[in-house]
């Protein structure tokens, strides 16, 4: 082979090869066209299908909440078992009277009665005025006016729910009675519950 035959033939073999990466850069440009189209197609689903899975969001929530009243509903329609219970037993507030009747002798500062006696004096009186009431018994402790220590037995009378002028009536029948200095009496106000029992 000649030289300028080699040089030829070099120069054939260099314009070969730029045809071929001409080519291939060619096929890939075309592939990169293709592919744009592709990718735009997908970003046009993910735009659609987003709000649709807001859209769905929101009806999820709204169905949340529709429901919310109809649960509040229904617990607002369960029987209140406290109330129920206030509801079977009477309730109220009164005063309630406390009177402490000591039963030593005013003029002797001894007792005059036995303590059934005593005790028996002051019930009639409450029966007189009262529908109800309690009686207990006690020991009261006092210094009289010469300082000396006393102790006697004294009864303690509760009067629920009862008027003010009738306590005070029964007091003065009692201290005449038992022949007394004074009685003590206390008032309160208080919670009365008369209770029937479990339902």
């Amino acid at each position: 082979m000649s030289k300028k035959t080699g040089i030829i033939a070099m120069v054939i073999s260099v314009v070969s090869l730029i045809c071929s990466i001409a080519s291939i850069a060619n096929m890939m440009q075309m592939k990169a066209a293709q592919a744009v189209p592709a990718l735009e197609a997908v970003q046009e689903t993910a735009s659609v299908e987003t709000p649709l899975d807001t859209a769905s969001m929101e009806t999820a929530l709204d169905n949340a909440s529709a429901e919310t009243p109809l649960d509040t509903a229904s617990v607002a329609a369960t029987p209140d078992t406290e109330a129920e219970d206030a509801q079977a037993h009477s309730r109220d507030t009164a005063a309630q009277y406390v009177m402490y009747v000591g039963t030593n002798d005013k003029d002797t500062y001894k007792p005059e009665h036995t303590n059934e006696e005593a005790m028996n004096i002051v019930d009639q009186i409450c029966l007189k005025y009262f529908d109800g009431y309690t009686l207990q018994d006690a020991t009261g402790s006092w210094t009289d006016e010469t300082g000396t220590p006393t102790h006697e037995y004294t009864l303690v009378c509760y009067f629920d729910a009862a008027d003010e002028a009738t306590v005070y009536e029964a007091a003065d029948e009692i201290i005449k009675e038992l022949n007394q200095n004074t009685v003590l009496i206390e008032k309160t106000e208080i919670e009365m519950e008369y209770y029937s029992g479990a339902k």
